[in-house]
């Protein structure tokens, strides 16, 4: 009598099990039956081969906006004579609690990504065995334990890596008073301040920093907790060590406190507007339109605060209502001789003050290949939109100028004007005898007049980097080098984004997709243009010269499923 080998039924059955799951409400089409190795007859077993997963680094620490590199590594003992398909599968468990939630799963050439990851997560696998998760452009909200778990067959080993991002934390109490925040009240709060709610870990940082605060505030994990550097009798007496007092878990729906909220790291500037009157809450956020911004948020000015110095000893409205200023330079007749944000609470909306103001776009002007002054505006439209960008208010070239920027061709805005900035006064532009400022040659007739145009670009999802290539390289090899890369070739919208907001400075001349060729500089030296910072051109040339390349990633260099 014959008798069915196991090992074959088993993987059978695996199959049949799997093939029901879809109605179970499994959602990301990875099936074991993808993984199955062996000789061909379904076999799973490993035969006397172990697999073991780890991580180099535990825990990895970073900024919002910027990359992460989570490590993991897999391989095999005794070592494998060929490599085996395996499926590797990043996951996510919130600091706040909750379930494990999938980030990507690869198997083989294929990865996925999901939900908020989309596009932001990538597989590292510079070597054999590599499945170290990239994340780019990091949230908030990305702070927790994820989990990095390689599937062979049955065999199924795991490592776990703790993201934690580094920012500040601080503590917040609404305009309607002390003790007001449900737990999801405090989470919406932090959420409208540009921030969200900090950990334990995050808190217990800032007390060792010297936070010390005496009112109770939600954290991430459900916990009411506070921090005393100065015990105090109000504060849970003077018998007690200094330290982070907590409440334990609170009711999140019953239950009523301040937050503790963290944020990270600006791609923008917060910056106290000149204004030559004070502005009652409702002119200050006019005003701040007016200058190319908004008004600046409680989350946004302790971030300036404490990543960009910003030191100012006037008090000013932020979009909460809220009176405050940031001192990192403390002073006499400035609050307290310790750095910090003051507040002044909520002072009424008629009253007349100062205000903060946040921009986070890069303005830059453009012209096409063709030559000077050759753009209709229906054109200058078009080359913005090509260049990932789009033409840019006066309010923003307004604030350009301001900041630095002196062009002497004249470019469309979106209003349909034509205009120009001018920080150092000359013959060609406008004359000697004519002051600083922004030239204007009025509204122009869309279609028949031609000029240059002022494009705008707010912060990018991906990242822009110049190709580390062993040869230089014409435009059409360049466009293929940066996809064979999985990227594609960076745009000029792009390029002066990262240069902005993310600092990219390289003194080598690349190609970008329009064939021009330039080079962003944020640390000026000897032998790279001008003594300041910005983005150098050397125009269009030939197609068939030999450059290098700068790209960009979108955060996923891989197919889908």
């Amino acid at each position: 009598m014959m008798v069915a080998h196991p090992l074959p039924l088993l993987a059978i059955l695996l199959q049949l099990l799997l093939s029901c799951l879809p109605a179970l409400g499994y959602s990301n089409r990875f099936f074991y039956q993808d993984i199955l190795n062996g000789n061909g007859n379904g076999e799973i077993h490993f035969n006397g081969v172990k697999l073991h997963v780890d991580s180099s680094q535990p825990s990895v620490f970073a900024l919002r906006g910027s990359n992460a590199t989570l490590s993991c590594r897999y391989w095999y003992e005794p070592e494998l004579s060929s490599p085996r398909r395996v499926r590797v599968k990043w996951s996510w468990l919130p600091v706040m609690g909750g379930h494990e939630t999938d980030v990507l799963v690869a198997i083989g050439p294929r990865i996925h990504s999901f939900g908020d990851f989309r596009d932001r997560v990538y597989l590292r696998q510079d070597s054999p065995g590599d499945a170290s998760l990239v994340m780019t452009e990091l949230q908030l909200n990305d702070t927790g334990r994820y989990r990095c778990e390689v599937i062979d067959g049955l065999e199924d080993k795991s490592a776990t890596v703790d993201l934690e991002l580094r920012g500040v934390v601080f503590p917040y109490q609404p305009p309607h008073g002390r003790y007001n925040l449900t737990y999801h009240d405090a989470q919406q709060v932090c959420q409208e301040q540009d921030s969200t709610l900090a950990t334990f870990e995050q808190l217990f940082q800032a007390w060792e920093e010297g936070l010390d605060w005496c009112n109770a505030g939600w954290l991430a994990d459900g916990t009411v907790q506070y921090p005393i550097t100065k015990p105090r009798s109000p504060c849970g007496g003077l018998g007690l060590a200094p330290g982070v007092r907590s409440y334990g878990r609170r009711h999140r729906h019953l239950h009523r406190y301040d937050v503790f909220c963290f944020s990270s790291s600006l791609r923008g500037k917060v910056y106290y507007l000149q204004h030559p009157q004070k502005l009652n809450l409702t002119e200050a956020q006019q005003a701040c339109l007016n200058d190319g911004a908004q008004i600046a948020k409680v989350g946004q000015l302790y971030a300036a605060w404490k990543f960009m110095d910003l030191d100012r000893c006037d008090a000013g409205w932020l979009a909460d209502g809220s009176l405050r200023y940031p001192i990192t330079n403390p002073r006499r007749n400035c609050g307290p001789l310790e750095p910090g944000v003051r507040s002044f609470g909520f002072a009424p909306p008629h009253h007349k003050h100062g205000v903060y103001c946040y921009s986070a776009v890069v303005v830059f002007p453009y012209q096409p290949p063709h030559g000077r002054y050759s753009l209709t505006y229906h054109d200058a439209q078009q080359v913005c939109q090509e260049q990932d960008s789009t033409l840019a208010t006066f309010e923003q070239l307004f604030q350009a100028w301001k900041e630095g920027l002196n062009w002497c061709n004249a470019g469309w805005l979106a209003d349909g004007t034509v205009q120009y900035p001018i920080t150092k006064p000359r013959s060609p532009c406008g004359g000697l005898g004519l002051a600083p400022g922004v030239r204007s040659y009025g509204s122009r007739h869309r279609h028949l007049h031609r000029y240059d145009v002022f494009c705008s670009s707010s912060p990018l999802r991906g990242k822009v980097y110049y190709l580390q290539h062993p040869q230089k390289l014409n435009l059409t090899e360049a466009q293929q080098a940066c996809f064979s890369n999985g990227a594609q070739i960076a745009k000029v919208g792009q390029l002066y984004v990262a240069w902005r907001f993310m600092g990219l400075n390289r003194c080598d001349a690349g190609w970008l997709a329009d064939g021009s060729l330039r080079y962003p500089v944020t640390n000026p030296s000897r032998n790279c243009g001008p003594l300041e910072p910005g983005v150098r051109s050397f125009g269009f040339p030939p197609p068939y010269q030999k450059h290098g390349v700068y790209c960009y990633s979108a955060g996923s260099n891989t197919h889908c499923i």
